[in-house]
């Protein structure tokens, strides 16, 4: 596993300490030079303890999404920097001064990229409002940053302890309501769906909330209940279905971003509230043109006043929608052939099925007491980090030291539980993407789709197969992990309960003292062994999730008219930031929608081209071929992921003409 040098993190220290000056005494300073400062010895702090992710395409993507809320907040004097930290923890966090930080883990757990621009914009709420300076002078944390910027020495165990210890800070209740406010507010602002917020909440508190996985445990700890949260966002302005405007804005969003079908929802309740409302009448219009419903389009333009609306309605006279080109005799011989090999493959999936369920069987009980521990050991760390005690330097070393091994080995059942979640899932999603692929083939040989149809379905049913290959791979690599993380949580355990002793004691020279130190050396090197073992199997875990992605894009391309190409190409685009016109040239070269984006996406992490990548130049599996060039295929599987689900709703949304 990857390790920023910590090194790094006490230079970045020596630039801070160095600009202090008069900050700590308070005179003739602002508030936004303490600010700044104790931003900075929080980032070296957060990122000697967790790597950063360093992919382009992915710090490209939150960067957009993070200065797009920000330029609709009320603090824009401060420079702001999003970053994704390499961890399975769920989590979302804001350091002072515009320093805001989400986890892999999160990530992987938000279904769309709308779920994110509200989260992003909590964040961005807790730096308008300064809550991480509040919460931090309430935690023990704050006499450590104190000390740092004042240049008192510690060593990067010091620094990387404080940095785990920031991301589980708590706001309080009050911050917390209006940062959701917040979050709601400026996601709407910028053109996205306020209601992905109660999407969120109300997928953690009717899924998450029952079986607490350990990796959203500090989540929980340190945010309000979630039904009270869902509650208060019902009532914000932006959510009102009887607001015409706002309907509008949202519905206009979704149009912007290729989702036609969505922008409508919020299109045809807006006409409901202001019937003669001109701009909702026309952006139907251009959304029913867009999936090429010219009929509906025609009605709504007409409806609509202004001059917009009488050119788009002249430019449709007599103009009708082209169907898919059909599939040829060659074409649909090929179909039925790869319909006799799809029964191989079946065999193949449902096999590999039923060794994800044995083995969910036999290590469930295994996970589910390591999941209980970490619960633990997380609850009597929060605790910690809030006690006002006052103890001495040599003691807060000390703990700061043992929070940094403690979290390392809490880190190992994330990852371990994070690939238990894949094994299940992606063995499902395989099961049913071939069953849909089986489907797609038949209507391929019967000549339905268009020519690209059966390459698309080709390469669909190979990741399909390699897959259900890569899941065994997982499999087999996974049981010999577990008992590599348990013993790093008994030692875990051990060196919190010694934690807790040596805070209520504050006896530097008290026998305690040791033990800590030597338990917290022992947990810092049996953690990083764990952690190393189930990153091979996360890795197998992670490349058939992108084998599963690639297929279910291919899929949700194939039978496509013209109009939902032009929309498919527009949200690749979108999610991977690239002209329409680059992918229509990937697409042009052979395959589907799944080798095209995970291909841009790719060549993007790497700057280099998409040509490398595709099977029918390089004859290799993209994702294969992404993962031993040194992509980012973790950052590929969450856009792609996000590209699938905008997909689908187009694929799905019933035509009405």
């Amino acid at each position: 596993m990857r390790r920023r040098h910590a090194g790094v993190a006490v230079k970045l220290l020596a630039a801070v300490v160095a600009a202090v000056g008069l900050l700590l005494a308070g005179a003739g300073c602002r508030e936004d030079d303490v600010e700044e400062v104790l931003g900075q010895a929080s980032v070296a702090s957060i990122e000697s303890a967790y790597d950063v992710d360093g992919d382009p395409l992915i710090n490209e993507w939150i960067t957009q999404v993070g200065n797009s809320v920000v330029s609709h907040s009320r603090r824009q004097s401060i420079p702001y920097e999003f970053k994704v930290i390499e961890t399975d923890m769920v989590n979302a966090f804001a350091a002072p001064y515009g320093h805001i930080y989400v986890t892999r883990g999160f990530l992987d757990f938000a279904e769309t990229e709308d779920e994110v621009w509200v989260v992003m914009g909590h964040e961005v709420g807790h730096v308008v409002a300064r809550d991480s300076i509040h919460s931090l002078k309430r935690s023990l944390l704050w006499g450590l940053l104190v000390q740092l910027i004042g240049g008192e020495s510690r060593t990067a165990g010091d620094i990387a302890g404080i940095g785990l210890g920031l991301l589980s800070l708590r706001y309080s209740r009050v911050d917390e309501y209006e940062a959701d406010d917040s979050g709601t507010m400026l996601a709407y602002r910028a053109g996205y769906d306020p209601h992905a917020g109660l999407a969120f909440f109300d997928r953690l508190m009717t899924d998450i909330e029952k079986r607490r996985p350990a990796s959203w445990e500090v989540y929980f700890m340190t945010h309000p209940p979630t039904e009270r949260r869902i509650q208060r966002q019902r009532e914000r302005v932006e959510l009102a279905d009887t607001n015409a405007e706002a309907l509008v804005q949202i519905g206009r969003g979704y149009l912007l971003r290729g989702q036609p079908a969505r922008a409508t929802h919020y299109l045809l309740k807006a006409t409901e509230v202001a019937p003669g409302s001109t701009a909702a009448q026309s952006l139907l219009g251009d959304a029913y043109a867009a999936r090429g419903e010219l009929s509906l389009a025609r009605m709504h333009y007409g409806k609509a006043d202004g001059d917009y609306a009488e050119r788009r309605l002249a430019a449709l006279a007599g103009v009708e929608a082209p169907e898919p080109a059909g599939i040829g005799a060659a074409g649909q011989a090929a179909a039925g052939e790869l319909l006799a090999r799809a029964g191989e493959v079946a065999a193949l999936v449902t096999q590999t099925r039923a060794n994800a369920r044995a083995y969910s069987q036999k290590t469930g009980e295994q996970v589910a007491q390591m999941v209980s521990d970490v619960k633990r050991i997380n609850e009597r760390l929060v605790e910690l980090a809030d006690t006002e005690a006052q103890v001495s330097d040599a003691v807060e070393q000390l703990v700061v030291r043992g929070n940094s091994a403690v979290s390392r080995a809490v880190e190992s059942v994330y990852v371990l539980e994070s690939v238990n979640r894949d094994l299940d899932e992606v063995g499902g999603e395989v099961q049913t993407l071939l069953a849909q692929c089986q489907t797609a083939l038949r209507a391929a040989q019967a000549g339905e789709g268009s020519p690209g149809d059966v390459p698309a379905l080709r390469e669909a049913l190979t990741e399909l197969r390699r897959a259900a290959g890569t899941l065994d791979l997982a499999m087999a690599e996974a049981p010999t992990t577990i008992e590599q993380v348990r013993s790093a949580q008994s030692a875990a355990s051990e060196v919190t309960g010694l934690m807790e002793m040596v805070v209520r004691r504050d006896d530097p020279n008290s026998p305690l003292t040791g033990r800590l130190r030597i338990a917290s050396t022992h947990t810092h090197q049996v953690a990083i062994d764990a952690l190393h073992a189930v990153a091979r199997a996360r890795r197998q875990s992670m490349k058939a999730r992108g084998h599963a992605l690639v297929a279910r894009l291919n899929l949700l391309g194939t039978a496509a008219t013209p109009q939902m190409q032009a929309l498919y190409d527009r949200q690749v685009a979108h999610f991977l930031l690239v002209p329409e016109a680059a992918v229509r040239a990937v697409r042009a070269a052979g395959g589907g929608y799944g080798e095209a984006a995970m291909s841009i996406a790719a060549a993007r992490s790497l700057g280099t081209d998409p040509g490398h990548f595709l099977p029918t130049i390089a004859n290799v599996s993209p994702v294969g071929a992404a993962m031993e060039q040194g992509a980012a295929l973790t950052s590929a599987n969450v856009l792609l992921k996000f590209l699938a689900d905008a997909m689908q709703s187009e694929r799905e949304a019933t035509p009405t003409t």
